[in-house]
């Protein structure tokens, strides 16, 4: 098992892989946030990261202990998820999130914040957490600058799932492929990234990331705040209680 849930493949020419590899859906820790921004944040030389699941999950989300309401496993959770959201939207790499499977919750919040998302057509992609009685913070802020503020309040108040077809529609991927195809693809991908002027590259990811750092920075705060609101909750704590 990789440490943390986390496994970095060798770097090749600035291309490196990180495969999230928490069987059997990619339930993540804290401490597997912690790892995966620890592997982002390690890759100083990297010009494009690709990050990979298991073609059953991509990440089917934090685990439901996680978010017991008591408020400090509130703020190991949220600082966490920051850390790791923090780490995909500052590394000088492309970033590019491969998504088969699962990819829910946390998970779907770790692909938004990379710059190009592919996805499986057959993914399962959403924020099931207002079924837990709580919200995704990181979503809240960072989705409605790729699906637009209308179809992100349908997502996350819903807790629906869409498949990956959904998702591309929806501007949450960029493209779509059938599941055997997608990683052969993403590479296809990030081996044209490679043979581009280095510093256009990093010049232009800057730019397309600016509203993404902008919510981090303030709307992601905002959300944080209004989550510790439920600390001590009734429904949440009996959600997480009755949860299969």
């Amino acid at each position: 098992m990789p440490d943390g849930g986390i496994r970095t493949d060798p770097s090749r020419d600035g291309f490196v892989r990180l495969r999230i590899e928490r069987p059997p859906v990619n339930v993540l820790s804290g401490a597997d946030l912690e790892a995966l921004a620890a592997a982002v944040e390690g890759q100083h030389a990297a010009r494009v990261l690709l990050l990979t699941g298991l073609p059953r999950a991509f990440s089917a989300g934090v685990d439901v202990p996680e978010h017991v309401p008591e408020p400090a496993s509130i703020d190991r959770m949220l600082g966490a998820m920051r850390r790791a959201l923090s780490a995909l939207l500052e590394t000088p790499a492309v970033t590019i999130a491969a998504v088969s499977g699962a990819c829910l919750g946390g998970g779907a919040e770790i692909a938004a914040a990379c710059d190009v998302v592919f996805a499986a057509e057959d993914a399962k992609i959403g924020f099931p957490e207002i079924r837990l009685s709580c919200f995704p913070p990181g979503g809240c802020a960072l989705l409605p600058t790729r699906v637009g503020p209308s179809r992100a309040a349908d997502w996350i108040l819903s807790g629906d799932t869409f498949s990956g077809r959904d998702a591309v529609e929806a501007g949450f991927a960029s493209r779509g492929f059938p599941a055997a195809e997608l990683e052969r693809e993403a590479e296809r991908f990030a081996a044209a990234l490679l043979s581009r002027g280095a510093a256009a590259l990093r010049a232009a990811t800057g730019l397309l990331r600016e509203d993404r750092r902008r919510v981090l920075a303030g709307g992601l705060s905002r959300a944080e705040d209004a989550y510790r609101t439920l600390a001590g909750d009734p429904d949440l704590a009996k959600a997480v209680r009755e949860f299969p």
